[in-house]
């Protein structure tokens, strides 16, 4: 069968647009598809912190993993992006943790011990070391974790940078375009239709954030992925902007390259909407006044939302569909996809070109398929 693509992308979002810059610098041509304007969801509404220390425990050995290979891989990936023509704002410069009770305290020091064997060097600060560094923070602050080697990125900008990156080595990217389901073949998925007209490809992956799970929309089995809404907000302060994202029990506060301030993220499970709503502001505006007081007289420039997909044990659904040829999933990533979308991107695109499933199986939809399957039999 000739295709039009190799590969079709289902989704513009941060992992969508990521598969396709990887595939492209293996060869292989990708067309992503985008119901609205690349990065209009979470993706371009996303904090951007890039610190699996902050965000993925030791317990979820895989998903840590990758997000220590996403962060190794980070510096190279804005390198070539800035190099291609659009700079994703990537900046390593650390991540403050602050605490304000002893028991946040005792909390950081505690998970010192882990994030410590890591080698990227995070450390205790006293409370004075860290009102040298942020000299308008919370007086109260107890101390602090800094974390040198993480960092945090512009979403949109990242998702803008790939879009460009990958069309100059040879991707298609068609925003508008809602894919209304699978072309199929038996149990072979032979890609996508598109205002009522099929557009062949080899491979399709489906990167519809919280969209891949809407039941019966692409296979008749569930996927299961859920809609996770968050709101930040944008604000502006004379005199102060953070030297790296500060993190307290509330939340980030995080400099942007244009000297705004970012603030975030709400988390409201299973809305679906992209409503920005007065009390997720004025929590926004509280919790970044807890790091910073001076916050409560701050400008307000904007807000955003967007929904990120969920998944039920935490652990994002990367791999092929069980029972589906041709057919895989990269979604369920929930707040971390930003942060993880250079290796999720790499393992796709691996498993694409070679057929070996092996290093996506920690994170293989056919785990829940077990589940239900033993749930069955009980």
């Amino acid at each position: 069968m000739r295709h039009s693509s190799d590969v079709a992308i289902i989704g513009g979002g941060v992992i969508g647009c990521s598969i396709a810059y990887y595939l492209a610098k293996q060869g292989i041509r990708s067309t992503v598809f985008e119901q609205r304007r690349f990065g209009s969801g979470a993706s371009g509404a996303t904090a951007g912190v890039i610190g699996p220390l902050q965000h993925i425990p030791p317990t979820s050995r895989a998903t840590l993993a990758l997000g220590l290979r996403s962060l190794e891989m980070f510096p190279t990936l804005a390198s070539e992006l800035s190099e291609a023509g659009v700079d994703p704002e990537y900046r390593q410069n650390g991540i403050l943790s602050v605490a304000l009770t002893p028991e946040q305290a005792d909390e950081l020091k505690r998970n010192l011990t882990w994030q410590g064997e890591t080698g990227l060097g995070p450390r205790w600060l006293s409370s004075r070391e860290v009102l040298d560094r942020e000299p308008l923070i919370n007086p109260e602050v107890l101390g602090a974790v800094f974390s040198p080697r993480e960092g945090h990125v512009r979403g949109q900008r990242l998702v803008d940078a790939l879009v460009h990156a990958a069309s100059k080595l040879g991707a298609s990217f068609v925003e508008g375009a809602e894919v209304t389901g699978l072309e199929t073949e038996g149990r072979r998925v032979t890609g996508v239709r598109v205002a009522g007209a099929a557009h062949p490809a080899g491979h399709t992956v489906l990167a519809a954030g919280p969209w891949s799970g809407i039941a019966g929309r692409w296979v008749p089995d569930r996927i299961p992925v859920r809609p996770v809404k968050g709101q930040r907000i944008l604000l502006r302060s004379r005199g102060l902007l953070p030297t790296c994202p500060v993190r307290s029990s509330a939340g980030y506060t995080l400099p942007q390259a244009d000297g705004n301030i970012l603030v975030g993220a709400t988390r409201h499970e299973g809305e679906f909407d992209q409503e920005i709503t007065a009390d997720a502001v004025a929590q926004s505006i509280a919790d970044a006044a807890l790091a910073f007081p001076v916050l409560r007289k701050a400008r307000f420039v904007e807000a955003r939302a967007g929904v990120r997909p969920g998944s039920p044990d935490g652990v994002p659904l990367i791999g092929p569909l069980p029972e589906w040829d041709g057919l895989s999933v990269a979604s369920g990533h929930d707040a971390v996809g930003i942060m993880l979308s250079p290796g999720t991107a790499e393992l796709v695109a691996d498993y694409i070109r070679t057929g070996d499933e092996g290093p996506l199986r920690p994170f293989s939809p056919s785990r829940f398929a077990a589940n239900a399957g033993a749930e069955a039999q009980e």
